[in-house]
């Protein structure tokens, strides 16, 4: 049967993409040297702001992008009279976010299949706030409908760099990744990349019933089981829900087709030993080990009790630490970036759950998350 000691039987955590430099064309795409000179204010901001030259994100999914080829500047792009206006308010003061909105807003409304225009200001946007993920997504949407995948990947690969712990935007990102390629180990990778950052925030639910979708939709079993495997693992929320999935899983398929190939091994490896000692066939200097036999043949639904079991106590672990997050947790009313400064009972919740954090030795966790929020 399964052992008892989960280092045993659970398999390694999955490997995360290296870390390298991020896409070099999504670098050029965002220099500040492609806006006109009459908006010269802007320029050389959006490399900084957007943090494209951060190299911690890892490497780009090059199997996903196709070659570029040489585009159209910028100076192309002509303002109306409305969008000539906001963009010298823009430029005045780029920090004017109403302004700001009023001008995509309007460039929108009479860009209609200018791809030229949208760009221009959603770059110059997103350089000064590049942790709106909301306006990222509709960058991308735009680049989907009007110049097809390879600029939608360019645009993701810019908005995981600029807001690398937004839960959001990983999982827009692999839900347009699943739409576009066919192949499961890329998909795979994105979403383990993305996991390898925002796969502890509290609400990261979203982006693991992603990932529990797809691996279902592939009915890939022994996957799926890792993933709520891994789940178990931390404090976020509806725990219960997924704990509960695993035991349905456990209790419909087999248990060969939920184990990894990692935990099938050593499952035969313990079955022929067993067999070997109740045939008599143990080793001769295994005589003092085998002298009180303790293994025996066991059934499948005694080898399924004990592969929950063994995830049960990472879940009373992970539900253990999460009743003393929960309050901290329900106190934030705005888990997500914006330039309104947060309330003062918001902040002070933040402050003290940091405290708590810091206290129980386990800053790593949650420390990006409150960067994100506060704009760090």
């Amino acid at each position: 049967g399964l052992g008892s000691d989960p280092a045993e039987v659970l398999p390694p955590p999955p490997p995360h993409l290296p870390g390298g430099a991020p896409h070099e064309v999504a670098a050029q795409g965002a220099d500040g040297s492609a806006y006109p000179a009459e908006h010269a204010s802007l320029n050389g901001t959006s490399g900084d702001a957007a943090g494209y030259q951060a190299t911690e994100n890892g490497a780009a999914a090059d199997e996903m992008a196709e070659p570029m080829v040489p585009e159209q500047s910028y100076e192309d792009a002509v303002a109306s009279a409305e969008e000539a206006r906001l963009w010298d308010v823009v430029t005045a003061d780029c920090l004017d976010f109403d302004a700001w909105t009023a001008l995509i807003e309007e460039t929108e409304r009479i860009a209609e299949s200018n791809i030229l225009k949208i760009r221009k200001v959603y770059d110059a946007f997103l350089a000064e706030f590049p942790l709106c993920f909301g306006y990222w997504k509709k960058y991308a949407d735009h680049e989907g409908r009007l110049d097809g995948v390879n600029k939608v990947f360019e645009v993701y690969e810019r908005a995981v760099l600029a807001v690398t712990y937004s839960v959001d935007i990983w999982c827009n990102y692999c839900q347009f990744a699943i739409s576009t390629y066919n192949d499961p180990d890329v998909i795979r990778r994105l979403f383990d990349r993305g996991l390898a950052y925002v796969g502890t925030d509290y609400r990261s639910n979203t982006l693991w019933d992603e990932y529990i979708k797809y691996e279902e939709s592939l009915q890939a079993w022994s996957n799926l089981a890792v993933v709520y495997t891994r789940i178990l693992e931390h404090p976020i929320q509806q725990l219960d829900r997924y704990f509960n999935c695993l035991k349905e899983l456990t209790a419909t398929r087999s248990l060969s087709e939920i184990l990894t190939a990692e935990e099938t091994s050593m499952y035969c490896l313990t079955v022929e030993n067993s067999a070997q000692v109740l045939d008599g066939e143990a080793h001769p200097n295994d005589v003092e080990k085998t002298a009180e036999p303790e293994v025996s043949s066991s059934t499948e639904a005694e080898d399924k009790a004990k592969y929950v079991s063994i995830r049960e106590e990472l879940f009373r672990k992970a539900k253990e630490y999460e009743s003393k997050i929960f309050n901290f947790e329900q106190a934030i009313r705005r888990p997500y970036f914006h330039v309104k400064p947060l309330d003062k009972p918001e902040l002070e919740n933040w402050h003290s759950y940091l405290d708590f954090i810091e206290k129980e030795e386990d800053i790593n966790k949650y420390l990006d998350e409150a960067s994100f929020v506060m704009g760090y």
